[in-house]
């Protein structure tokens, strides 16, 4: 089994958070690959997965977020 870390995009369940837009936003900015995250980027790595070419990977996570997750989102402090 392996599981797919998609960084902050705009779907419809992502709405009912109300500071998305400025998630996507900052990590659009801050990520090595500066663009939003997209869905067919979700798409192709789960369809990668689920082909011969990844039958030797499990027990993984794959981050889609454009490198965001080795970055990480500061906290600005009072």
């Amino acid at each position: 089994m392996n599981a797919i870390s998609a960084g902050p995009w705009a779907s419809r369940a992502a709405s009912a958070i109300g500071f998305i837009d400025t998630m996507i936003q900052y990590t659009a900015q801050n990520s090595p690959l500066p663009r939003p995250i997209d869905a067919a980027d979700v798409g192709r790595t789960a369809a990668f997965l689920c082909s011969p070419l990844a039958r030797a990977i499990t027990g993984s996570v794959v981050y889609v977020d454009n490198g965001f997750h080795a970055m990480g989102m500061a906290v600005v402090g009072e």
